[in-house]
């Protein structure tokens, strides 16, 4: 995949760099990359709780916290980040230009105003914007709000592409390329002596003083560039008759790993739909999958946990091959609803970052936001067994377990156990 722009500035991009840089930590020192250890990390399901606003001045850069990251990281150009941010303040003397991967920014709170040397990209809750590696930018909050709280994740391997329809087609399913946009040049031509530059690089951070406001670009062509996103434009595919599909048909975004069937990062949302399907259990079922997702809620409740635990603004972690499910609360609802009447799910927007590596949570998350009761929500669920109904014989096994065949990665795909 080659990706480029051609941009056409005031001042050249070597003009655009401090004298000289100096290692930067961020206020709270929360802001991490991969690899790291995390002394106490378990295979459990973790569960972690919305972040409170700050009571200081706190801007984008001093506002992200790393709740979880997979893979080699930008030295080995695979895996993810997992962030969330909670500002009150804008970037008003800072820019930033995160060199180790791409940016997807998804506000959960608050309005934002993204600044970037292609122009402005104005997002709301509902809206995602992804930020391509070493374009710099800046985040500041509306006019029309005091606080913005929300998601980032910072994706270290294959940029993000569009997903392979398949059997939709791609007329109108899931997310429509006509529907990205990007911004318009909007340039400055202004000396800011004071205007600070943070830099990352090989998972760490550099800062430093620069002359020239580096949002100069009089005009741009090309394909390399910040793009926003209105997740309500996402078209739900969905099941008619019966049986729970696979999160696949969420995907909005994903970015491919060397092994075909399972990716880097799959970006899956779980939009307002309709819920029409017969003598099923609608909710997703018990399953322990090869795949490790990382949950977070945008607004509303999410269907499969509707109790009081998974709140907006919170996540979730389920590393592959660790059983997971709907709650309690959703269990007894979907046992007792009537499936010939159709439900809409309206107020709600939950996402997924699904990736083939193992999420690994930072020690901040588990110490300051971990949910240590997460586990208790599976507790009531009921015993719905009946002896009577065992299967006279068990299924045929689809192969011979005996039989030695040689398997070519490129042709693997995601294993899932659904209970």
């Amino acid at each position: 995949m080659n990706r480029y722009s051609w941009v056409y500035r005031v001042h050249p991009s070597v003009q655009h760099v401090p004298s000289q840089f100096l290692p930067f930590t961020t206020r709270s020192g929360a802001f991490v990359s991969p690899p790291y250890e995390t002394a106490d990390f378990t295979p459990e399901a973790y569960r972690f709780k919305p972040k409170n606003y700050p009571k200081d001045a706190t801007d984008f850069i001093d506002g992200l916290f790393t709740v979880a990251a997979n893979g080699g990281g930008p030295l080995s150009g695979d895996g993810a980040a997992a962030h969330i941010y909670s500002i009150n303040t804008s970037m008003t003397s800072r820019v930033f230009r995160n060199q180790d991967g791409d940016m997807l920014i998804v506000p959960q709170e608050g309005d934002l105003l993204v600044n970037t040397e292609f122009g402005d990209l104005e997002l709301s809750p509902s809206e995602i914007a992804i930020i391509p590696r070493g374009i710099t930018f800046r985040v500041n909050i509306a006019e029309s709000v005091q606080e913005a709280r929300g998601y980032v994740l910072e994706n270290f391997g294959h940029p993000f592409i569009i997903p392979d329809m398949g059997p939709i087609g791609i007329s109108s399913g899931l997310a429509h390329p006509r529907h990205f946009v990007a911004p318009t040049a909007k340039f400055t031509d202004s000396e800011e002596p004071n205007l600070e530059l943070i830099s990352k690089l090989a998972g760490k951070l550099f800062h430093g003083k620069i002359k020239y406001n580096p949002f100069d670009v009089v005009a741009w062509y090309g394909a390399f560039v910040p793009t926003k996103y209105d997740l309500r434009m996402f078209m739900p595919i969905n099941a008619v008759g019966f049986d729970h599909p696979d999160p696949s048909i969420g995907c909005v975004l994903q970015s491919p790993s060397a092994i075909h069937g399972v990716s880097n990062i799959d970006f899956v949302v779980f939009p307002p739909r309709w819920m029409v399907t017969e003598n099923t259990f609608r909710p997703p079922w018990f399953h322990r999958n090869v795949m490790s997702e990382f949950m977070g809620l945008i607004r509303g409740k999410y269907d499969a946990k509707p109790g009081d635990g998974f709140l907006p603004g919170g996540s979730s972690v389920h590393n592959q091959f660790s059983p997971h499910g709907p709650d309690g609360i959703a269990t007894k609802h979907a046992l007792e609803e009537d499936t010939l009447r159709h439900t809409r799910y309206e107020d709600t927007l939950a996402f997924m970052w699904e990736s083939n590596k193992v999420w690994i949570p930072t020690s901040d998350a588990i110490n300051k936001l971990m949910d240590q009761d997460y586990v208790k929500c599976w507790e009531n669920i009921p015993k719905t067994f009946s002896p009577n109904n065992v299967p006279i014989q068990p299924h045929p096994l689809p192969f011979n377990p005996d039989q030695q065949t040689e398997v070519n990665p490129e042709h693997a795909t995601a294993q899932t156990l659904v209970e």
